[in-house]
């Protein structure tokens, strides 16, 4: 068995082994007449020995000890985990993991095993599971875990044992009495060479439970990155971070409002784009990638001298709709031509993201080592017209000769927590983007299993193998609600359904649009008829501490969301009315405009042509004042929420603090000023 990374072939395509996802539950105690004989059958108490190779990699010995940790609390048998040294015969043990001389002496091993796949067979009234492994930690997602992922496979489609989230309170372990195995024979290969969730913002959370829970929820959900592939924003790491540098090459910097500055750089200079060659060459010979990011700064601020703007196409709109992949292109093409006359097999990475995600027209295929990660969000397909312009973005990048990696946004902050459920759009995107071309998965997500939870698990399983069926993987996770699984479905399918329902009231996916949006999206009545669902549910599991736990985090999600809503709603009636609430209203924008010191101190032209069609809202000072305090109530509600439950996989506490300590939304602090002001005032003009 392959111990030391394959190397990564440029042209990854991935074999489908074996059977669906989920295969027909084997664990069953009776068997009809009309059945063949079970290949393995134990009574509950009965002792099982997990056997692991004499000298284990890490990865082998933890996937010995969770099948016997799982057989013991699943099956109720008396299991655990040994090295095959401490069997008294090589055939004494009733399952065998990892490369052991059991599976070599009876030639099950199959070589070469792709990556990360894994296989699950039983031979003479053993279980066997194998997998593509090599000897980093277990639950890095970059260590190869073909083993571990077997094992999860088998808890999971033959003992029933169910992951909804990470943690405690997302674990279901059906009980059963002992084990009765069919005999199995199915090898497992991921369709996506890269599966992996960002959880970025979840690493301020201060928990360590979910610190600990996270690592092995991932890999329980069979994600990883193995590849050596990094995409992320990279100037500040080539150029921006390093004083300098900057100091010596002012003019490598984006000429913005008629000054050199970041966080964007001039793209058409010839030095600049040497100094990153270099850079992506340092890079893949120090820390090891085989695909190493050029990707731009994130947001706006493009350089607009006269050398990048010739790049641009003629009538080039610089407003609204700003198109500049011509440049930026350019720029990634040159830099991966070059880079391969250096190193043949080392790919350059670049985000396909904001003013530069359709390809570029003046080149009809670009360089064969360059990868684009294409930004998209299925969330926005919950409007058709919004997936129909990504597939086609991705038919013309596909034309380009390039190589796709999906960059995904599944619990982007622009929903801040709410419960924008879109498991339908998954389903039907997933399968679809594999088969035109894409070779990896990855995107954002957060701690707010409690608002997303479905999204999540259903996104996990189809990164593994995109034309699974999505209804059962779905029924899982409503399953572990035992009695209130019905009405936990429905309390998430209410906000699915009023998300579609109201599809119309989303007037873009710019961030601010959406987040002026989201009272409209969500109306209250409806999201009063999902608590209602959530009662019943409370009821059903009511005494009965495992269901009720678990559904304490859909709770904490609920309340959260119905704090959330009607706290967007009172800042866009205050923002409306003057109160300089940045996002919504014009003089909070102006505002923010002037704190970020954009060109001229004033808002760009697309933010100033929104709210010139919002309309305005008069308040009295007696209004002003109510709808302040009211802001502030809310404000520290939900601050109240995210605190008390930071400990639960519920909502983002992290996300929030992010924004404080960014300073990005500082919503809650001028609701605070504004209300000291009008309350002072109001003292003021007080009979005395």
């Amino acid at each position: 068995m392959p111990r030391t990374a394959p190397p990564l072939a440029l042209s990854w395509g991935l074999a489908l082994f074996g059977a669906a996802l989920f295969p027909p539950h084997a664990g069953g105690q009776t068997m009809p007449k009309s059945e063949t004989p079970p290949a393995i059958r134990k009574a509950a108490g009965e002792r099982w020995l997990v056997a692991h190779p004499a000298k284990p990699l890490p990865v082998e010995k933890t996937a010995a000890a969770e099948l016997a940790l799982y057989l013991s609390r699943a099956a109720k048998l008396d299991a655990r985990a040994v090295s095959e040294t401490e069997l008294p015969a090589p055939d004494a043990a009733d399952a065998y993991v990892g490369a052991t001389d059991f599976l070599r002496a009876a030639g099950l091993r199959r070589e070469p095993l792709k990556q990360e796949s894994y296989a699950i067979k039983t031979h003479a009234g053993k279980l066997v599971i194998f997998g593509d492994d090599d000897a980093g930690p277990p639950f890095s997602s970059r260590t190869r875990t073909g083993t571990l992922f077997g094992v999860y496979d088998f808890i999971e489609n033959n003992l029933g044992v169910t992951w909804i989230w990470p943690g405690r309170t997302g674990e279901h372990v059906p009980a059963r009495d002992g084990l009765t195995l069919s005999a199995l024979d199915r090898t497992e290969a991921p369709d996506f060479i890269i599966r992996a969730f960002i959880v970025g913002y979840q690493r301020q959370e201060n928990s360590a439970e979910m610190s600990a829970a996270t690592g092995p929820w991932l890999k329980r959900m069979r994600l990883s990155w193995v590849t050596q592939a990094w995409f992320g924003h990279s100037w500040g790491t080539y150029v921006l971070g390093k004083k300098d540098l900057v100091a010596a090459h002012p003019e490598w910097l984006a000429l913005w409002g008629g000054v050199r500055r970041g966080p964007h750089l001039c793209t058409s200079n010839k030095a600049l784009r040497d100094h990153i060659v270099e850079c992506v060459l340092d890079d893949a010979k120090k820390k090891g990638n085989r695909i190493v990011s050029i990707s731009p700064s994130d947001g706006y601020g493009f350089c607009e001298c006269e050398h990048c703007r010739a790049l641009d196409p003629p009538g080039t709109d610089y407003g609204a709709k700003l198109n500049l992949s011509n440049r930026h292109w350019d720029y990634a093409d040159y830099i991966a031509r070059e880079v391969k006359k250096r190193d043949p097999d080392l790919g350059v990475g670049m985000f396909a993201y904001t003013a530069y995600r359709e390809p570029p027209t003046q080149i009809e295929r670009l360089s064969d080592n360059l990868y684009v990660s294409f930004t998209f969000s299925t969330a926005y397909f919950v409007k058709p017209e919004s997936r129909d312009e990504t597939y086609r973005q991705v038919e013309a990048w596909k034309a380009k000769g390039i190589r796709i990696v999906g960059r995904e946004y599944w619990g982007m902050h622009y929903w801040l927590d709410l419960p924008y459920l879109f498991t339908r759009e998954i389903a039907q995107a997933m399968p679809y983007l594999h088969d035109r071309g894409l070779v990896a998965m990855y995107g954002e997500t957060g701690k707010n299993y409690g608002t997303q939870g479905p999204n999540y698990y259903l996104a996990a399983h189809l990164m593994w193998r995109p034309h699974a069926d999505p209804a059962p993987i779905l029924d899982r996770f409503y399953a572990a609600f035992g009695p209130a699984r019905d009405a936990v479905r429905r309390y998430y399918e209410t906000f699915e359904d009023c998300l579609h329902r109201h599809r119309d009231r989303i007037p873009s996916y710019g961030y601010r649009p959406l987040l002026n949006a989201w009272p409209e999206i969500f109306p209250a009545a409806e999201v009063a008829r999902a608590g209602e669902h959530l009662a019943v549910a409370r009821r059903a599991v009511a005494g009965q501490p495992e269901f009720e736990e678990r559904l304490k985090v859909v709770e904490v999600g609920y309340e959260y969301t119905a704090t959330m809503l009607e706290l967007l709603e009172v800042y866009r009636r205050l923002g409306r009315a003057g109160v300089p609430l940045w996002n919504f209203g014009p003089e909070g924008d102006a505002a923010e405009a002037v704190h970020y010191k954009l060109p001229g101190n004033d808002m760009i032209p697309e933010v100033r042509e929104y709210w010139s069609r919002q309309p305005r809202v008069t308040l009295t000072a007696e209004e002003k004042l109510r709808l302040l305090r009211r802001a502030r109530e809310l404000g520290d509600r939900r601050v109240r929420i995210l605190n008390e439950n930071a400990d639960l996989p519920a909502v983002s506490r992290g996300l929030y603090e992010y924004t404080i300590q960014t300073g990005i939304r500082p919503w809650h602090r001028i609701v605070t000023e504004e209300l000291a002001r009008a309350e002072a005032e109001a003292d003021t003009k007080a009979p005395k």
